[in-house]
């Protein structure tokens, strides 16, 4: 099934983000990236605040589905903890993929768009509220005690590394030492 219109508009911002930069995403640029007439976004968007917040809710919705398919992979009913860490050095694995390299830098580069503007900033905030709420989720079927505080110590961790690979351009999966500090945040 072929996407819908803001949904080929989103993919487009998402590429653009990702490739050229906040400055390279205009209505035309999208218009381009996407294939579509010129004035589809327009019409879909008006204003680049339109097009930045549904840009944004594509990537969450992006990065969310990645986190449903990862859970669906452990098929028992509850998770060990050696579970959690190898889903989540899988999809640290995944995101940092060459071909999600555009869609990770598109995220920080979103980030940093919402620092600068509070509509954006709420939806952010909002986004990584669902997120988080996932990430507990993941963490109470692992028995990990305190999940709400973990959720956002192992995002934490994980961003990080997603930024430092990004800032130094090389895809590295976690460390020695990173996977210690996940055992410490998972251990109780």
């Amino acid at each position: 099934m072929e996407p819908d219109r803001k949904t080929l508009i989103a993919d487009a911002a998402i590429a653009l983000l990702g490739s050229v930069g906040a400055r390279g995403l205009t209505h035309r640029a999208v218009d381009a990236q996407a294939g579509l007439p010129a004035g589809s976004t327009s019409f879909y968007c008006r204003s680049r605040l339109d097009l930045l917040r549904l840009t944004l809710r594509r990537h969450a919705t992006l990065d969310l589905a990645d986190l449903e398919a990862d859970a669906l992979r452990v098929t028992v009913p509850t998770w060990t903890r050696a579970d959690l860490m190898a889903l989540v050095a899988h999809r640290v694995r995944e995101w940092l993929a060459p071909a999600q390299r555009a869609r990770l830098v598109a995220r920080f580069e979103l980030f940093l768009l919402a620092s600068r503007e509070p509509e954006l900033a709420e939806i952010v905030r909002e986004l990584r509220a669902q997120f988080l709420s996932a990430t507990q989720a993941a963490l109470v079927r692992a028995g990990v005690s305190q999940p709400e505080a973990r959720a956002r110590l192992l995002a934490q961790l994980v961003d990080g590394h997603l930024l430092d690979c990004v800032g130094a351009d090389q895809a590295r999966p976690l460390d020695e030492v990173q996977l210690k500090m996940l055992e410490r945040v998972l251990a109780d």
